[in-house]
């Protein structure tokens, strides 16, 4: 898992990460981009530029407080360039953090001190062709992945960070606690680095750090401490460009021209021209964040800016009193114990290179038939559409992330909707004036080539609902309006769209179909009419049934009677 995650929820597909990123270690599958861990040299460049904080960093500060509530013993690497992220002198943050339940701070630039005399010798034997600084950490994972060519030009030496690890073990006992508190983040991967031996228990950020003192209540509080014991040497100028440099003697660095790099960018540049050139020679100071550790990407910026913190960190180096070189301490002393050797590893990927086939199809799938379709914007992350297309092929990149294409595809099926739709549509402005209209429109107001841009729509229209629903909140939907003066009888929609000041007008002709309503109505209402007289007529024929069925069945009744007496008569008289 990466150092630095990603949270799903807030990615808005903006490519900036993607764009910010030095050596495309970021893909971005099912519209979300993700790490590439194999690949990411921990820059923080990502985490710095995204403007919807969707990235975070691992912490650590919970396994610490563990460590503290456990009472083990606990020492702080404190990174020199602390100075600057924290608006407090180095008596106050020494106080905050033995607040906190730390056992012992010291600061790294005790192991920097020792670093820099391992330089010295590597100048002094003169066996390297070039010599690059090892003390930045993501410049060594830039190095193993991208330039292992160069793996036998950085000096072997291990950081500051794990100098001093080592040294405070050595001076007090392998069994305690060892925490770097600094501003970046490659160091999280550093210390969990097998080569280094577990000399590191945890990485905290400045960042980290902030939030901890904020959850205490520190800040509040303006105690401090005097007496730093064994707190830092005189590398504490580390941080700065060229700070690296200044810690070397100058007797030293005649056998090598010495400059310093930093940027991730200008350390590529320089790094891509060793390989291309034959360059000798150099002891090369190279730091991956623009103004060294003052740039980390979880320095907590204090007011000023880079200026300010500058300043800040060479008065800091300046003063006396705290720790010089001529009053080395108990833990520089440990050095002769302590192996500051280190070796480096290729960590680099071959990836298989696409043909030109399979580049020009995939960019043929976004309509980039032509060398003048290939914009090369870089709206999508990538420096040019072949390093996108080629980003594709590998699995980095979706084929769609492209804007002027997706922009374009997307204009051209609301363009085709709206211009081969029947129903006429207007755009109206905040003035009820036509912004926009469609084929439809003319045609069904009969209005030709005319432009009909900027002219009122009661021009065309005369219908008093514009100014309603303009003057309203509601918009009107699918409402019978009749237009007498072009024999119309529509179906007409105004609906109000107040985040773009416009009202948008959707009418449906419906002449036809009213038309062939009515004649509907008038047979249905003839056929009533018929059902109605034939109704009538069979109830009078029924009338008359019925009465003649009356008289008939009276008369045989009285003939039946007179039969009945007669016959009884007559058994009577027998």
């Amino acid at each position: 898992m990466s150092v630095i995650q990603f949270k799903e929820a807030n990615c808005k597909n903006c490519y900036k990460c993607i764009r910010s990123c030095p050596v495309n270690a970021i893909a971005f599958k099912n519209d979300q981009a993700e790490i590439i861990h194999d690949e990411c040299m921990l820059c923080g460049n990502c985490l710095t530029v995204c403007p919807q904080n969707a990235k975070s960093v691992n912490s650590d500060v919970e396994k610490v407080k563990k460590f503290i509530q456990k009472r083990e013993k606990v020492y702080v690497s404190l990174a020199p360039s602390f100075i600057s992220a924290f608006d407090h002198d180095e008596k106050w943050v020494y106080y905050a953090l033995k607040k906190l339940g730390f056992t012992h701070i010291e600061g790294t630039a005790n192991g920097a001190y020792q670093v820099s005399r391992q330089y010295e010798s590597l100048l002094k034997q003169k066996k390297m062709k070039n010599i690059i600084t090892s003390c930045c950490s993501s410049i060594i994972l830039l190095i193993e992945k991208y330039y292992p060519q160069l793996l036998d030009q950085l000096a072997p030496v291990v950081s500051p960070m794990i100098a001093h690890a080592k040294m405070l073990r050595e001076t007090y006992g392998q069994r305690i606690r060892v925490v770097f508190i600094g501003p970046c983040i490659s160091k999280k991967e550093e210390f969990n680095d097998l080569q280094n031996g577990n000399q590191i228990d945890a990485v905290v950020t400045f960042d980290d750090l902030d939030k901890w003192f904020e959850e205490e209540g520190l800040y509040e509080s303006n105690e401090i401490i005097d007496g730093l014991k064994n707190f830092d040497t005189s590398a504490r100028i580390y941080p700065v460009p060229g700070g690296i440099l200044k810690t070397i003697d100058r007797k030293y660095k005649k056998n090598y021209r010495s400059i310093s790099v930093d940027g991730v960018e200008r350390c590529m540049d320089v790094l891509q021209s060793i390989v291309e050139g034959d360059i000798e020679n150099y002891l090369i100071e190279m730091s991956s964040c623009k103004g060294g550790c003052l740039g980390g990407p979880c320095m907590k910026h204090v007011p000023g800016g880079f200026l300010t913190a500058r300043e800040r960190l060479l008065n800091y180096a300046k003063r006396t009193g705290i720790q010089t070189d001529s009053g080395l301490t108990n833990t520089v002393m440990a050095l002769t114990k302590v192996d500051l050797k280190k070796k480096f590893v290729d960590r680099s990927k071959k990836l298989d290179v696409p043909s030109e086939a399979v580049i020009q199809g995939i960019l043929n799938s976004i309509g980039k038939f032509s060398k003048d379709k290939e914009l090369n914007c870089g709206a999508c992350g990538y420096h040019s559409c072949r390093e996108k297309a080629t980003a594709v092929f590998h699995g980095k990149a979706q084929v769609h992330m492209c804007l002027p294409y997706m922009r374009e595809r997307a204009e051209s099926i609301s363009n085709i909707i709206i211009n081969y739709t029947p129903y006429a549509i207007f755009a109206l402005d905040e003035g009820l004036k036509i912004q926009e209209l469609n084929k439809s429109a003319q045609q069904m107001f009969n209005l030709g080539a005319r432009n009909m841009n900027g002219k009122s729509i009661s021009e065309i229209l005369p219908c008093d609902e514009f100014e309603q629903v303009l003057e309203g909140s509601e918009s009107v939907y699918d409402e019978k309006y009749v237009y007498e003066s072009y024999g119309l009888v529509v179906k007409q929609s105004i609906i109000k769209v107040k985040q773009h000041n416009t009202v948008i007008v959707i009418i449906n002709d419906i002449t036809k179909e009213e038309a062939q309503r009515q004649k509907i109505l008038e047979s249905r209402s003839q056929n009533i009419d018929i059902a109605q007289k034939i109704m009538e007529k069979q109830m009078t024929v029924a009338q008359e049934i019925a009465s003649l069925l009356g008289e008939t069945t009276a008369e045989t009744k009285v003939a039946l009677t007179k039969l009945k007496k007669s016959i009884m008569s007559e058994m009577g008289e027998l």
